[in-house]
């Protein structure tokens, strides 16, 4: 479901040094928070636009909750077809891997092209996939072939049975969905033995390079959505170049 673009500091940072990282996370972390966001009002949106061109909607975050399903469809169609870096890395997929349970059913809950889905098949009995992007499912199609279910459903509606799957995995997913407490209640709904949950730690800011909703600072804010006890969460740091992502990390467990 991610469209694979990402805030513009962090998008500055990937081609510095891990040090020049550190420094300018330094000093971000003591600019006061209205005179970052003043900043990325003024400067950010213009130096976006000019970067990702005008199919990228820079009012999404402020529009995306009154908009019909169609609109949405329209726009991860439009992000799907100007943006194809992979925002997993290997550390990622790795860690995802090892937290699957071995020869079970799986659900990738915003499959997004399908990198996940190949990077898993052979760990799982059978793999579905579910994005709301066409074009994102057009992709997946031809990465997979014709073996794979592919189906276009939000998350907050996912047309399945409850305990479908053994597993349900969602990678940079939840952070982009219109309701994401009924969406985390899907997922729970349609697991019967494991959830896992990949998403990044981002503070808000107005304008950035992404279609993100939800944030989520800290390991708590992931944990009370999730609202489960025997949740387990870890935060890891990808370091520049490992993929169009970088910087902080959560994955999140829990057995059902």
């Amino acid at each position: 479901m991610d469209c694979n673009v990402y805030p513009l500091f962090q998008y500055k940072l990937q081609t510095n040094t891990p040090l020049v990282m550190s420094w300018k996370s330094k000093l971000k972390s003591v600019i006061p928070r209205p005179i970052h966001y003043l900043y990325n009002r003024l400067f950010s949106k213009r130096i976006i636009q000019g970067k990702l061109g005008s199919w990228f909607d820079l009012e999404w975050k402020r529009k995306a909750l009154s908009a019909n399903d169609e609109i949405w469809i329209e726009t991860y169609d439009e992000a799907w077809k100007n943006c194809r870096e992979q925002d997993l890395s290997p550390a990622d997929i790795r860690r995802i891997a090892d937290k699957v349970i071995p020869g079970a059913s799986a659900l990738d809950a915003g499959c997004g092209d399908g990198y996940l889905i190949e990077a898993l098949l052979s760990e799982t009995s059978s793999l579905t996939g579910v994005d709301i992007s066409r074009v994102a499912l057009g992709l997946a199609r031809r990465r997979l072939g014709a073996d794979v279910p592919l189906i276009q459903a939000f998350l907050e509606k996912l047309p399945f049975r409850e305990n479908a799957f053994d597993i349900v995995v969602s990678a940079h997913t939840l952070e982009h969905v219109k309701d994401i407490g009924k969406a985390v209640s899907e997922i729970k709904r349609v697991a019967s033995r494991r959830i896992i949950i990949l998403l990044p730690s981002q503070e808000y800011i107005p304008y950035s390079m992404d279609y993100h909703l939800h944030f989520f600072p800290r390991e708590d804010d992931l944990l009370e959505l999730v609202g489960l006890d025997q949740a387990v969460c870890e935060r890891y740091t990808l370091p520049p170049g490992m993929c169009a992502y970088q910087g902080d990390v959560f994955i999140l467990t829990a057995d059902l």
